[in-house]
């Protein structure tokens, strides 16, 4: 493999670099992200990436870092040749990236929300699925917001480019998954991310009591 780092790398990085140190609060790493309607819910919890420390798989990955997060949840990356920009963003200039996103809570799963930020080349969306077992489930991707920088074909030009995909986990009784996607090309820097869910909630105290006590009667009913 040839690590050598050609001009328009090094300028793709720079730029990626002087960008996203001058971007407002308003225009971070999350910018296009939507706020899904169950965040904040109670049995909803949440994982936000803004800036990484962890460019490879060292059995650990990378914890949640914005804050807020109260998702038990790691995203790691796989390829060896990736490394943490000085702006918290993992990059790969030598090959493509590889990623997961791991999940697990103690109540069963409904509504999962995820979405990603990148800057340079794009990730491979058709890669994107949610794993749990020995099922792999796709979804459609959202595009959320799309935001160039330089001038196309040139040297350290590229895109910030915002996704979202969704899956509905309810009724299948799992408590954790495995979202996995990779990069469709080299030079692809992984700026943000975050990870929505919502539990599937559990039958209220009364509601349950209701139910029972409609079978009491319906089985009264039928005796007499």
């Amino acid at each position: 493999m040839n690590r050598s780092l050609s001009f328009g790398s090094l300028a793709a990085l720079a730029v990626a670099t002087a960008v996203t140190s001058v971007v407002s609060p308003a225009q971070a790493g999350t910018n296009g992200f939507v706020v899904p309607f169950f965040r904040g819910e109670a049995g909803s919890v949440v994982a936000g990436w803004e800036k990484f420390t962890v460019a490879t798989d060292n059995g650990v990955g990378n914890s949640p870092d914005l804050p807020g997060s109260n998702a038990s949840a790691r995203l790691i990356q796989h390829d060896p040749n990736a490394f943490v920009t000085s702006t918290g963003n993992i990059y790969n200039m030598a090959a493509k990236s590889s990623f997961d996103v791991n999940f697990s809570s103690l109540a069963p799963v409904g509504l999962v929300v995820f979405q990603a930020r990148t800057f340079g080349n794009e990730l491979d969306y058709n890669s994107v699925k949610l794993t749990f077992g020995a099922t792999d489930l796709t979804a459609t991707r959202s595009e959320l917001d799309r935001q160039l920088v330089g001038d196309p074909g040139t040297p350290g030009s590229g895109a910030y480019v915002s996704s979202k995909w969704e899956w509905d986990l309810s009724g299948k009784d799992i408590s954790a998954f495995k979202i996995s996607f990779g990069a469709a090309a080299e030079s692809v820097s992984f700026d943000s991310a975050t990870l929505d869910v919502r539990m599937v909630p559990e039958p209220a105290p009364l509601a349950l009591l209701a139910t029972g006590l409609a079978g009491l009667f319906f089985v009264r009913g039928r005796r007499r």
